[in-house]
């Protein structure tokens, strides 16, 4: 049951944030990448770190998982880069399992930031360490394997702005190498940089 919970609260949530953004807000550009919104001075394109939590699927087990990602975003002239940690397990990711993929990613992408939503996709390479537990036919019993193999992690989400710089949103994310591939949903929570200084 807690495990269709957590596949189903990402998904209505994803068609909950059109309702949302109803509102229409409009800012006015101060200068080049500064822009007043709600009486504050923000710096658009900031960087922001998103923390995920939500449920996905690993290939290897066929089991439902529960998965967490930690996220920094930073960008240089319309090109975004990342760098992360994904947790993906049979128990929640914060405890000890031998069914559990970890990634440590860089990537790179693109954002669209508005004043209500932010859209992102972002892919690159990851480091995926953990183990999986499988038949030994030598030993005749099932044995847990550990691994350290190259990868590639995908990510692609959209944030509702509750303030400029906070928000809430769903990630969909991918985490594909050789050993442990997963595919999932998240909620997350958006935290940007954005705000320069009240606007007098």
């Amino acid at each position: 049951m807690i495990r269709k919970m957590l596949i189903v609260l990402p998904l209505s949530f994803l068609f909950a944030l059109p309702s949302l953004g109803q509102e229409a807000d409009t800012a006015m550009v101060l200068r080049k990448n500064r822009i007043v919104y709600k009486g504050h001075i923000y710096r658009q394109n900031a960087p922001y770190v998103t923390f995920g939590y939500g449920a996905g699927y690993g290939f290897r087990t066929s089991l439902v998982q529960q998965n967490m990602n930690l996220a920094y975003h930073h960008f240089i002239k319309g090109l975004g880069l990342g760098i992360g940690y994904h947790a993906s397990s049979d128990l929640p990711p914060w405890w000890r399992s031998w069914q559990k993929l970890n990634d440590f990613y860089l990537v790179a992408g693109k954002r669209w930031e508005g004043n209500r939503f932010n859209l992102a996709v972002f892919a690159g390479p990851s480091l995926a360490r953990g183990s999986y537990i499988a038949w030994n036919e030598e030993k005749q019993k099932e044995f847990a394997y550990g691994f350290i193999t190259p990868g590639i992690y995908l990510e692609a989400g959209v944030t509702y702005k509750i303030m400029y710089d906070i928000g809430v949103g769903l990630s969909a994310y991918g985490s594909l190498n050789q050993e442990y591939s997963v595919a999932g949903a998240q909620v997350h929570l958006f935290f940007s940089t954005s705000f320069v200084r009240n606007y007098d």
